[in-house]
């Protein structure tokens, strides 16, 4: 019998400090992996007895990157609450802002997360220390994602300005509230964002989707290295006043399609640094911290769809959308959120053309001062959920589930993997630093401030990590 050899990245760089991945490999094969989240956060215990109407305000610190995200999902579950009503104004001005938003995630995941795992930057920080191995480009092409890396900080930056047009300021807009948006409609918004939007498109069709198809082709076993389990999921996203939305809602579980129903979530934590439940619906779900649980390992919990693990973010939406995908590993899923960002930069043209300057963006009216609401929308990383209860126009409680939960939690009862954890099984080690793990964790584009959010204030612990 081989004995496994342990090896672990933390922290994972280029994403967050708190992630920590811990494989065991036999014969230089990931035969088990482990992926935690060590960051204690309190966001869905700060939230409980504030006003119902701050929800999109407070939500957004979940995540500087992915900020507008939260605040839409927020604001969707309060009006439910509330029996509040959104103009068709304003929900177009919602898309322009959080589509700026997408538009900023995606082109800085590509080149500030993604490319560098591929490519050779010049010895100066944030491309040293080097990873030598598996280097596949000439030293021309690497003077060229170089120089495209550095744009990449500057048309993100563009994306920012954008955001701002109609959400005050970037990131943690002030524009996202119940009932709409706050930002008025006019000309020279309008005009402001289209000449964002055109610079922002130049870049994709010229730069950005070029430097994705040469990484592609210089490392094909890639598009399918790293591939989920073959559940995928989607909330849906980005509405149109008629009705329809950019992004469709459903599940696909092994082949299977079927629509999506909320009350087929669950979270677990068995394996999680919490007090210990089984399969519970959010809005059943307390969120209670115990750091001595024997079979924890991380902070982050198992959320499942019909007990089952599920792959979320932009390779989700294409099956869910039915369009046409290469593959389903890494670089299967940067391809796709590259094809997504022309998709939506084109859609946000359409919306832009179709605000009205003047009318209303925002109703305030509130139906009723208690009720229960649910939150649901498409955001960068996958599909997110906010569950909430109101009393008294005050939050009697609140439960997120984001997307990098759904990608990377804790294993659950029955002891099954994430799709995270899962995608790395199999995958054969030639570098020392686990290189080829990295690319494919990345692709996923992990975010583990959003993965967690409590905190417990009156014990605190030293979390002792063998590297």
């Amino acid at each position: 019998m081989n004995i496994l050899e342990k090896k672990t990245i933390f922290p994972v760089s280029r994403i967050h400090n708190p992630m920590l991945l811990e494989a065991w490999l036999e014969d230089g094969e990931i035969k088990d992996a482990f992926i935690s989240d060590t960051l204690y956060r309190g966001f869905e215990q700060i939230l409980i007895g504030r006003s119902a109407m701050d929800m999109p305000y407070y939500t957004q610190r979940i995540c500087g990157i992915c900020s507008s995200a939260h605040a839409i999902t927020a604001a969707l579950a309060v009006e439910q609450a509330l029996g509040m009503q959104i103009p068709p104004n304003g929900l177009l001005v919602r898309n322009l802002i959080l589509v700026s938003d997408f538009i900023q995630n995606h082109i800085r995941h590509i080149y500030l997360y993604t490319l560098p795992d591929y490519f050779r930057g010049p010895d100066i920080a944030p491309f040293i220390p080097h990873s030598e191995s598996d280097l596949r480009l000439s030293s021309q092409e690497n003077v060229r994602i170089t120089e495209h890396y550095f744009k990449a900080l500057e048309v993100s930056r563009v994306a920012h300005a954008a955001f701002a047009v109609f959400g005050g300021k970037a990131p943690h807009g002030h524009g996202l509230v119940p009932g709409g948006a706050s930002m008025e409609v006019d000309a020279d918004k309008v005009n402001r964002y289209r000449g964002y939007l055109m610079e922002v498109m130049s870049f994709i069709d010229n730069v950005l989707l070029p430097d994705v198809k040469l990484i592609m082709e210089r490392y094909p076993e890639y598009i399918n290295l790293g591939k989920g389990i073959g559940n995928y999921l989607s909330m849906g996203g980005f509405p149109n006043p008629e009705g329809s939305t950019l992004f469709s809602e459903g599940v696909s579980l092994q082949g299977e399609r079927e629509s999506f129903d909320e009350k087929k979530v669950t979270e677990d934590v068995t394996n999680a640094w919490y007090k210990p439940h089984g399969p519970l619906h959010p809005m059943e779900e307390d969120t209670v911290p115990d750091r001595s649980q024997v079979k924890g390992y991380s902070w982050v919990k198992s959320p499942r769809y019909r007990g089952q693990p599920v792959e979320v973010g932009p390779l989700a939406r294409a099956i869910i959308n039915k369009e046409p995908v290469i593959g389903y590993g890494a670089l299967a899923r940067t391809w796709v959120r590259a094809l997504e960002l022309k998709k939506i930069t084109k859609t946000a043209l359409e919306w832009l053309n179709r605000l009205e300057p003047g009318a209303a963006t925002l109703d305030t009216k509130i139906g009723q001062d208690s009720g229960v609401g649910i939150g649901l929308h498409e955001a960068m990383r996958g599909a997110l959920g906010h569950w909430i209860s109101v009393k008294n126009g005050r939050v009697k409680h609140y439960q997120i589930v984001t997307p990098s939960a759904l990608n990377f939690g804790s294993r659950d009862e029955a002891g099954t993997r994430s799709v995270g954890e899962s995608s790395l099984l199999g995958l054969k080690i030639q570098s020392e630093d686990l290189k080829e793990a990295g690319r494919i964790i990345r692709s996923f584009d992990p975010c583990f401030s959003c993965s967690v959010h409590i905190i417990d204030g009156e014990n605190l612990y030293a979390l002792k990590i063998q590297v």
